[in-house]
């Protein structure tokens, strides 16, 4: 049977799949609740010291940060969403940790948010204190009232600030520390600095702003507001880039994703990029954590079928077989005529929406019949992605790999 087993620093996980920082972990209780699933880890809720709470948000009752209601609306592969941090400071999740950590199986992993590298530091250490087993830093959160604070709203697109607090935290603590960080498409620079100052792992989250949708009936929102979108299987294939600008780095520091996972397989995929773990939430609110268990005889099962025994046999797997823009664009003229749709007609139902999407005009339904022109086909495959009987396919795709890398 596959050892699904990873390690963040010296932090032993007993599978892959993290509960991530969010709804589900917003409190203790929560927490708690968290750890009757199986999961790998699960992370509190981001939170502030007291004193830092006060400067993000006036008036700040003590003890409570202010959340919204109706905080989230569905997308139909994900959630728009509107919702604060954690409703406890840093010093009230010290003292859970004191009281309850011992009594928690799953690996329980502290987030910590910061105005000032003075917060970041001794946020750390109260954490560290008070039993927590492993810290990660929260820099870079689309949450309004943060963003004008240099050092938390945009702190991942900024290298200098990357490397001062995640250096002045590693000096500060002991434990298994990791940055959660937002990815920058024009500057992936950032995402290097936690390896160089010798941080345990690094988290990639895919952030995207969204606004609600309308109740045309009644001319109003769905929701009152929001800030962002979360769980669409879109920021899945967001991160596959995230995670190939990491081809570099990805076996010298556990890398772990947040952002689009709905199935088992993203999971594996996800792994096969270069991931070492996926943080997962939405799909939970959306499922519930008893999906944890299955995913987990999945993943195990696929890796027996495959021959991995280990999670580090399968990481960066499809990485080598991957073609950069220029090596596809160049077989071009040596794939004319040879990449070609062709159809199953036992499937085909005749629908024609095959030739109403073709531009060039080389599929004609005649009687019901697909009828294809092979010479004028430009293989593009839009008309197998639009097929709804999957009666289509691309014929000699595996040439594009096989001219490429000769």
């Amino acid at each position: 049977m596959a050892d699904l087993r990873v390690k963040m620093g010296s932090l032993e996980l007993e599978n892959p799949i993290i509960i991530s920082s969010g709804h589900l972990t917003r409190t203790g209780e929560d927490i708690k609740r968290c750890d009757k699933y199986g999961g790998g880890a699960v992370v509190i809720k981001s939170s502030f010291l007291e004193k830092e709470y006060e400067k993000v948000v006036k008036p700040y009752a003590p003890g409570l940060f202010p959340d919204a209601r109706a905080n989230f609306h569905s997308t139909g592969d994900g959630l728009v969403f509107i919702c604060g941090l954690s409703p406890i400071p840093v010093e009230a999740w010290a003292k859970w940790f004191k009281d309850n950590i011992k009594e928690i199986k799953t690996p329980v992993i502290a987030s910590l948010m910061a105005v000032s590298v003075e917060g970041y530091i001794n946020g750390a250490k109260m954490f560290q204190e008070a039993g927590a087993e492993a810290l990660e830093i929260l820099l870079g959160c689309p949450l309004p009232y943060l963003l004008p604070h240099p050092y938390v709203g945009g702190a991942s697109f900024n290298p200098a600030i990357v490397e001062e607090v995640c250096s002045e935290v590693r000096k500060a603590v002991d434990i298994p520390l990791g940055v959660k960080m937002m990815f920058n498409p024009l500057d992936q620079s950032p995402l290097q600095i936690p390896r160089k100052v010798g941080l345990d792992w690094l988290t990639i989250a895919m952030a995207f702003p969204a606004a609600p949708s309308i109740k045309l009936d009644e001319i109003e929102p769905v929701i009152p507001s929001s800030v962002g979108s979360t769980g669409s299987k879109v920021a899945k294939h967001a991160n596959f880039v995230a995670l190939l600008g990491q081809g570099d780095q990805y076996q010298d520091i556990h890398v772990s994703v947040s952002g689009g996972t709905q199935t088992w397989s993203d999971i594996v995929e996800f792994i096969m990029y270069g991931a070492s773990s996926v943080q997962i939430q939405t799909l939970f609110l959306q499922k519930g954590m008893g999906l944890i268990k299955e995913f987990k005889k999945n993943i195990s099962d696929y890796m027996d079928s495959k021959g991995f025994g280990l999670i580090e046999e399968m990481k960066g797997a499809i990485l080598p077989k991957l073609l950069t823009f220029d090596e596809v664009i160049a077989t071009y003229g040596k794939t004319k005529g040879k990449i070609v749709v062709s159809a199953d007609q036992e499937k085909c139902v005749g629908c024609g929406v095959c030739e109403e999407v073709c531009n060039w005009g080389a599929i004609k339904v005649i009687d019901g019949t697909v009828e294809i022109e092979k010479e004028i086909c430009e293989g593009c495959g839009i008309c197998v992605c639009d097929c709804t009987q999957e009666a289509l396919r691309l014929e000699n795709v595996e040439l594009v790999n096989k001219i490429a890398r000769g």
